[in-house]
């Protein structure tokens, strides 16, 4: 447990001084072959082994600094050191900070800072991170924010927003006892970009996976819920397949928790048809027994045909 101790105080410490707007950092021999280490196991999944020389990899870059994390070196040492990265390589997400609003606010400095995206040159710089409760049971998940998102700060600022506002009443909730976040935390650019917008892309959601990972592990809710079949897509990875064919996956699940998919918000502007309305709450029900939240007997019977007396 020591050594992991060491490695959060370390990652907290280099955290800091990339958000103070230091690029890089100057190192002794003996340090460079243990970050590296712990770099190394972090992105494969595994344990680090501690070597007590500098590794070839490190001979070989002859390193006067080390990048810090979501940073680039002035020089391109962190070229030099490390090969450039692959599209299917496992990327992780970690911002600094112990409450709630540290990790908020740390998470959104590191988001316009983090190369993965960077380097796509396909989204714009305004965050738009997750809102509600850091321990809400049900966790929503929308594709990318809009122009009113961007605007607000928040998701679903618009007029989906409205909608799913209802639906949480409904449902006796509300935006504090949920988590709302998207798939993708950037608004994609278009061109001659105004009001309008576009669904984020495969490679825009493969490399903002870690950041919804990230917001899964911190929040650990009962249910995640697919608003639409972008989110759908990212988090069940099945390919370009319809909504319908999402929502008969048998138990599906992202981070090990149930996944429910339905319909977008926006969906309820376009549709008045009773039949769908009862279709999409159902879907609502379904999360919500998941999540352990009580219903009554009124909420069992929305949009179902009245009895005859």
């Amino acid at each position: 447990m020591e050594s992991l101790t060491i490695r959060s105080l370390v990652r907290d410490y280099l955290q800091g001084l990339l958000f103070a707007g230091h690029k890089s950092i100057v190192l002794e021999e003996e340090v460079r072959p243990i970050l590296r280490s712990w770099m190394l196991a972090a992105r494969r999944g595994g344990v680090a082994q501690v070597a007590s020389s500098p590794t070839p990899e490190a001979e070989a870059g002859s390193l006067d600094s080390v990048a810090l994390p979501g940073s680039v070196t002035s020089a391109g040492a962190e070229e030099a050191a490390e090969p450039q990265q692959e599209p299917d390589e496992k990327l992780f997400f970690r911002p600094a900070g112990r409450t709630p609003e540290e990790i908020r606010e740390q998470s959104r400095k590191l988001l316009l800072n983090w190369e993965p995206l960077k380097e796509l040159g396909s989204l714009r710089n305004i965050p738009v991170w997750g809102d509600g409760s850091p321990h809400a049971a049900m966790f929503f998940v929308g594709d990318a924010p809009n122009y009113y998102d961007e605007q607000s700060g928040k998701p679903f600022s618009g007029e989906a927003g409205v909608k799913l506002d209802e639906m949480l009443r409904a449902m006796g909730l509300d935006r504090e006892k949920i988590y709302l976040t998207h798939m993708v935390k950037l608004r994609p650019i278009v061109p001659h970009q105004t009001l309008n917008n576009r669904p984020p892309n495969a490679a825009e959601i493969s490399r903002s996976l870690p950041m919804l990972e990230f917001e899964v592990s911190r929040v650990r809710p009962r249910v995640i819920v697919a608003l639409g079949v972008i989110a759908a897509r990212g988090l069940l990875q099945r390919g370009e397949l319809p909504l319908s064919a999402y929502q008969e996956i048998k138990n599906p699940q992202f981070s090990g928790i149930p996944v429910v998919v339905t319909h977008h918000p926006s969906y309820l502007l376009r549709t008045t048809e009773l039949g769908e309305r009862r279709r999409l709450w159902e879907e609502m029900l379904h999360a919500m027994e998941i999540a352990q939240i009580p219903i009554s007997e009124k909420q069992r019977g929305f949009f179902l045909p009245k009895k005859k007396q």
